[in-house]
């Protein structure tokens, strides 16, 4: 997506160096910053294989979504949280490099399918067929929209919400009665809001 308006507020996708994610996740939160870190709560074990407790971690290890302008968040990189990254990505009308922003609305959906399913999110690099753009219209994941793939080696059917470069993460099986296609406008259709 194209950079924002460098006063507006919007996601932008954050790289965060030596695995600082929780840290900064805790700063930003005391400063009443809205950031987003998929987690994952796993079983802490002794030398037995016994569980003695539990610790949270991130499910994509290196970046954060941080929901402020970039000239905030800018300032901030200048001060306490000068170990965050722009993820930068070229514009592929000009060639101009800007900082990643995912739309409210593709974020909105990929916190609420990682938040409900529980389910990892999975490598970009995972070849997601082309398939039509769907909303989802009954269930859990009721008004997420996304792609709507047959995963690899699998007849299951589900929707797939993608932050390019970062990560993908998918619903849990669909029947097609439980989504409804959407009409993509070919002409304003940006390459990185394919999902």
């Amino acid at each position: 997506m194209k950079q924002k308006d460098r006063n507006s507020t919007a996601w932008y996708v954050m790289r965060v160096t030596y695995q600082r994610e929780l840290a900064t996740a805790e700063l930003l939160n005391e400063m009443g910053i809205e950031n987003y870190i998929p987690t994952v709560r796993i079983k802490i074990r002794n030398e037995k294989g016994v569980s003695i407790g539990w610790k949270t971690e991130p499910l994509v290890h290196n970046y954060i979504f941080i929901r402020e302008s970039y000239n905030r968040i800018y300032e901030l990189k200048q001060g306490k949280l000068e170990h965050l990254r722009f993820l930068m990505e070229k514009d592929p009308i000009t060639g101009q490099s800007n900082a990643q922003c995912v739309p409210d609305k593709q974020m909105a959906d990929f916190i609420k399918i990682v938040r409900t399913s529980g389910m990892k999110p999975v490598p970009v690099d995972i070849d997601l067929r082309k398939g039509d753009r769907v909303r989802v219209v009954m269930g859990p994941f009721e008004g997420v929209e996304g792609t709507f793939i047959r995963m690899p080696n699998r007849h299951e059917k589900r929707v797939v919400i993608k932050i390019e470069g970062v990560a993908a993460v998918a619903t849990v099986e669909l029947k097609s009665s439980e989504v409804e296609k959407l009409e993509v406008n070919k002409e304003t259709k940006q390459k990185k809001y394919n999902i």
